[in-house]
């Protein structure tokens, strides 16, 4: 039994996650959970689950936890996360926190050799070169709880690295795919994603398709292939979640339902196929489209490709320039086409940091956050 502990059990991925574990008794075990704001979910989640241990950062909002279930032990302060991380019984830690916040506890991880389900992408892209790094030292595994990534990663499944020509990452196209004018979207229209439930930033951020460009660097991370290599199509109707295409000019795709369930089982069970208990897709009931994206309206997803291609410091004040911006885009602070702009300007700002250190990567991300809030308001 696979004994694990969930960062950002009450976000929409660790609640699926929850999903998950409760639906597999036999083979995972809830051992720990943290959560930063919602505590009347993570009471409900301590009666439930009656997980051994919790996190919350804040010692105030702890002390609301305390008593819920006598056995569970509660951590707070600056150091909860890694307390909870650093649990010899635990054998798998789920990220599913927001941002780079989620940075430190997965390299702390990692560094105690925990295999790593890894639904922050944000970690690769600001510290890919540490992540990997990490993972080769401490000789431990990353499985990432991402659809598009789960079925790049079942498509290239027994094929050899030099038979791969391409890798395909989909892309819905958001809520704004057929809106030529992007002028005047109010943050209502932005949150209404077609296909998926997710979470405030990553609808935006699809919205945007800076996710795709987020994902992209990612699965440079992830596979080891160059960005030449991994192309993006926007496919509507989101069956199929990933290609890859073979030097023999096959096709090999992944399709199933748009459930964040799939992807999170697959990476639990550290891609072991595992009884799902939900219906097959109907193949017959819906036709599929695929266009090339649109990197003059979204120009999100071009950014990531050159930020990404330059390597070094790029990609982390691009991912940190980005989660500014769309927070002041959730505060009604800035207009949707705004957060392109911020994103920019903070990018010619910026002076290249040759590989990184952390300490790099966290002073990088409060230059951006600072510089994208001086450009919003000059």
């Amino acid at each position: 039994m696979k004994k694990i502990v969930i960062l950002g059990s009450t976000g929409t991925i660790g609640l699926q996650t929850l999903d998950i574990i409760k639906s597999h008794p036999a083979e995972f075990k809830l051992i720990g959970i943290s959560g930063f704001d919602n505590i009347p979910l993570l009471k409900e989640q301590i009666k439930t689950f009656k997980p051994k241990f919790v996190a919350v950062p804040d010692p105030k909002k702890a002390e609301k936890l305390r008593n819920i279930n006598p056995a569970t032990v509660i951590f707070s302060g600056k150091q909860a996360l890694l307390e909870l991380v650093s649990l010899e019984e635990a054998d798998m830690v789920c990220v599913s926190i927001a941002g780079i916040a989620a940075l430190i506890p997965t390299l702390h991880a990692i560094k105690l050799g925990k295999t790593i389900a890894l639904a922050s992408k944000e970690v690769l892209v600001s510290a890919g070169h540490l992540v990997a790094s990490g993972l080769k030292k401490f000789k431990t595994a990353l499985y990432p709880i991402d659809s598009e990534h789960a079925a790049i990663d079942m498509c290239l499944h027994n094929y050899p690295k030099e038979t791969i020509s391409q890798i395909i990452l989909t892309a819905s196209g958001g809520p704004f795919l057929h809106r030529k004018n992007l002028s005047r979207v109010t943050l209502e229209d932005a949150l209404k994603h077609p296909n998926w439930n997710m979470g405030k930033k990553i609808t935006i951020d699809s919205a945007t398709m800076v996710n795709k460009g987020l994902e992209v660097i990612e699965a440079h991370w992830l596979f080891g292939f160059g960005y030449e290599q991994i192309k993006v199509l926007v496919h509507p109707q989101s069956i199929i979640h990933g290609l890859v295409l073979l030097k023999n000019q096959a096709y090999i795709a992944q399709m199933s339902s748009p459930d964040m369930r799939i992807p999170i089982l697959y990476a639990l069970s550290a891609r072991k196929i595992m009884p799902f208990n939900h219906h097959p897709l109907d193949l017959t009931s819906f036709k599929l489209e695929f266009m090339e994206p649109d990197l003059k309206k979204f120009k999100g997803l071009q950014l990531a490709y050159e930020v990404g291609k330059k390597a070094h410091s790029w990609p982390a004040v691009f991912n940190s320039a980005n989660e500014e911006a769309v927070g002041l885009f959730l505060q009604n602070k800035i207009k949707f086409t705004s957060i392109y702009s911020c994103i920019e300007k903070t990018m010619e700002k910026h002076c290249e940091v040759r590989d990184p250190s952390l300490e790099d990567i966290l002073s990088l991300d409060d230059w951006a956050r600072k510089t994208v809030l001086a450009v919003a308001y000059a």
